[in-house]
């Protein structure tokens, strides 16, 4: 029996031995070049849907007698490049509304020659140099740097033609860019844009009012624009100046036509691409809520941030009437509509710079407030609407608690009393400093209306930048009123309608601000 097995044994590892030996005689087998293929491969080309002009292509090889090291990847037209990934993201240029690009993509192995070429010729296409890293960032090969090694290179690379459908873009306003139901002739709009092709190939925006056959066009980078009718007006539709962006310094080379005053208005809006296709008129307000636009018909806007039910407004309004400036005035009540979370219903939603475009309308602005004023939109508007040569008379009192430092973006002040005087009694004097005095401004006293005037700040104005004008007839005789050296800027930090006691010199006070001072005439 052990004999019986040695002799099986020696059997099995001689034909082992005779089978070896005859693979290592004969002829040497050639290499074969690699296969590559395309992931998307239809039967045929009727197979596919139209591709978005941004595509995701995925391609592999298959190398018999080897391995596959990378690919030469191009489009038609284009040169051959190297890759070792075996997919990619692709943008293509929208020429016309369908078009079609063809894909090349070929396999290389790792049966190169071991060192570095300059040239790459396969199948009598020219491949350029071998890839290469260039360690000393000369652009040229060093002997020593790395190298990709290119073998053979499929002779039949896998093409693909894909027929390419552009996509229109698609246009929205912004959330929460609604206007106001009623706005004067300044007024900002935003929209977003989006482009599946990708949104640089948005080329154009088309604008329009109340008009679809009068479109306005503007790049197609735009996403904000403020239209602005500056007064006075000889007709009751009239063209608007176009601001893009938020400054209001470098109108647009067009105007938009068809602004329609003291009347109903509809903003429309869509957006154009390279290749010509057009997004969705969206408009502005939509079909259910309206717009009107409020012809401006003055040069004062009366600015209502007042709460309290004291009939404050009706007294302006008097006071206005009395010096003869009663047709001169507009009135803009920002805290109606006002809750807890949101702002008053007719505050634009941009305050810059579509608050400052309606500030500009007016040669001169009266703004009171109550102890919770708009303070953030007057940090925001008032200095670059003075500086852009407006004047304002503010009546403004404050909170119990507030950042003080706020106040010094819109007055000439360099700080605020500490704490706030508790009450004002009834029938205390506003008395004239010397500069006051000399310049010709009334006294003035607090009412006897029981109704507190509460909770007054007192001022230290800068020196170098305004003059004195009011102090309270309390104990230190702290500065109330003040103005800077221009005259663009009044502040008297009390309810003006509340200072109409003693000699009633409220109306003396009005003419002495808006007719003398601000230069506004009957």
């Amino acid at each position: 029996m052990r004999r019986y097995l040695i002799l099986i044994t020696i059997l099995i590892v001689s034909i082992i031995f005779i089978s070896c030996s005859e693979s290592m005689v004969g002829n040497k087998v050639e290499n074969h070049p690699p296969e590559t293929k395309i992931f998307l491969f239809p039967d045929s080309p009727n197979n596919i849907s139209k591709q978005k002009s941004k595509l995701h292509v995925f391609w592999w090889g298959d190398d018999p007698d080897g391995f596959v090291i990378g690919y030469y990847i191009k489009w038609e037209n284009e040169p051959w490049s190297f890759t070792t990934k075996t997919d990619s993201i692709f943008t293509l240029t929208i020429v016309g509304s369908d078009t079609s690009y063809t894909f090349y993509v070929t396999a290389v192995d790792n049966s190169g020659n071991g060192k570095y070429d300059n040239k790459v010729i396969r199948n009598n296409i020219d491949y350029g140099p071998e890839p290469f890293t260039d360690l000393n960032g000369n652009n040229v090969y060093d002997f020593g740097e790395p190298f990709i090694d290119i073998g053979y290179i499929d002779p039949t690379p896998a093409t693909f033609k894909f027929p390419i459908k552009n996509s229109p873009p698609e246009i929205s306003f912004q959330k929460n860019s609604e206007v106001a139901e009623t706005t004067f002739t300044a007024v900002s709009f935003a929209w977003n844009i989006s482009d599946i092709d990708g949104d640089e190939t948005v080329e154009k925006i088309y604008i329009a009012l109340n008009d679809t056959s009068s479109f306005v066009e503007l790049p197609g980078y735009v996403r904000f624009i403020t239209i602005v009718a500056q007064p006075p007006f000889t007709s009751d539709i009239t063209n608007a100046t176009i601001y893009i962006g938020s400054s209001l310094n470098e109108p647009y080379s067009l105007q938009l036509p068809n602004l329609r005053l003291n009347h109903l208005n509809r903003f429309y809006l869509k957006a154009k691409d390279i290749a010509g296709a057009f997004s969705a008129t969206i408009t502005m307000p939509d079909t259910v809520k309206k717009w009107f636009v409020k012809k401006p018909k003055g040069d004062i806007l009366i600015i209502d941030d007042y709460t309290i039910a004291d009939n404050a407004e009706n007294f302006y309004r008097a006071m206005f009437d009395s010096i003869g400036l009663g047709n001169k005035i507009d009135y803009l009540d920002i805290k109606f509509g006002k809750t807890s979370t949101t702002p008053g219903i007719f505050l634009p939603k941009f305050i810059n710079p579509t608050f400052l475009a309606t500030l500009r309308l007016f040669k001169a602005v009266f703004w009171f407030t109550d102890n919770d004023p708009t303070l953030e939109v007057a940090q925001l508007t008032l200095r670059n609407y003075t500086e852009s040569g407006g004047r304002v008379l503010l009546s403004m009192i404050f909170p119990q608690v507030f950042d003080t430092r706020s106040l010094g973006d819109f007055l000439p002040i360099d700080s605020v009393s500490s704490v706030p005087i508790s009450f004002i009694p009834i029938n205390t004097p506003v008395n004239l400093t010397a500069d006051g005095q000399s310049l010709g401004y009334p006294r003035l006293q607090r009412d006897g209306s029981p109704s507190p005037v509460a909770r007054i700040r007192t001022f230290y104005p800068n020196t170098a930048a305004s003059k004195n004008l009011y102090t309270l007839g309390l104990s230190g005789n702290p500065i109330i009123g003040f103005k800077d050296n221009e005259s663009r800027r009044i502040f008297i930090g009390l309810p003006l309608h509340r200072l109409n006691g003693g000699s009633s010199n409220v109306k003396a006070f009005f003419q002495k601000v808006f007719i003398s001072e601000f230069g506004v005439t009957p």
